[in-house]
């Protein structure tokens, strides 16, 4: 950022000052005038304080180099906007595939189980047939022979176990104090 209008003016006038300040120092020393060359020398330090003044005013307002560094920042921060926004929508992207991911599986899945079912219901339902239809026909076989009437019933022959004895036909009697036995 240059000098304003108003800094080059002063500027302009503290340089003329100065020039005349010199030519008021020269004059009067030639002429060995030493008040004259004081008063040349006061308008010369006048002037250099003037000039110091103007430019340490420049020097501590001068945001030239802020400036470009915030414009860089700002460009930066844009930067870090567009790509968390780019990533943003590229995450929601993804959730949202995934979640149509999921959902296919899931009904992939529903339709695989239910065909799975409806094939052992089938499967339950034909061996459920041929079981009653055979256990049907084995009652009936049984009923032919006689197996099922109650005069016609046997005891089974059970296996025993070594060292045990085999069952008596007749109940074992109890021997209990005071009653009378064989």
């Amino acid at each position: 950022m240059g000098l304003t209008a108003g800094s080059k003016i002063a500027t302009a006038l503290a340089a003329g000052t100065l020039s005349i300040g010199f030519a008021v120092i020269f004059h009067n020393t030639a002429t060995d005038n030493v008040t004259g060359g004081i008063g040349g020398a006061c308008l010369v330090m006048m002037s250099l304080v003037g000039l110091l003044l103007i430019f340490l005013r420049h020097w501590v307002t001068n945001t030239n180099e802020e400036r470009r560094t915030l414009v860089t920042a700002q460009r930066e921060a844009q930067a870090e906007r567009a790509r968390y926004v780019a990533l943003q929508a590229a995450n929601e992207s993804e959730h949202g595939r995934l979640l149509r991911d999921v959902a296919s599986t899931r009904a992939t899945l529903k339709a695989t189980l239910d065909a799975e079912r409806h094939a052992m219901q089938a499967e339950f339902d034909g061996n459920r047939a041929k079981e009653l239809s055979e256990a049907f026909q084995t009652g009936v076989e049984m009923e032919r022979s006689g197996a099922l009437r109650r005069d016609n019933q046997k005891r089974g022959n059970l296996i025993p176990f070594p060292g045990q004895e085999p069952p008596s036909a007749e109940p074992a009697r109890t021997r209990e104090h005071g009653s009378v036995g064989p």
